[in-house]
């Protein structure tokens, strides 16, 4: 089975000021979008860090299948 790839970003959200998405879009496929919605005290830091880690588990599967 084939595994994309996708890079995992952090973007503010428009409705509610304060809350953090962190969207990745399967561009390969059929365009299906993934999302993590992170609310409330350091949503900001939260969602950086998850992204970060989405994408650092995404190299490291690079890493390794190269």
């Amino acid at each position: 089975m084939f595994k994309r790839f996708l890079h995992y970003e952090t973007i503010e959200d428009n409705r509610h000021p304060g809350d953090y998405r962190v969207e990745a879009i399967d561009s390969e496929g059929d365009g299906e979008v993934y999302t993590a919605i992170f609310v409330g005290p350091d949503a900001r830091d939260r969602a950086e860090e998850y992204a970060g880690w989405k994408n650092a588990c995404q190299e490291a599967v690079l890493s390794l299948a190269s």
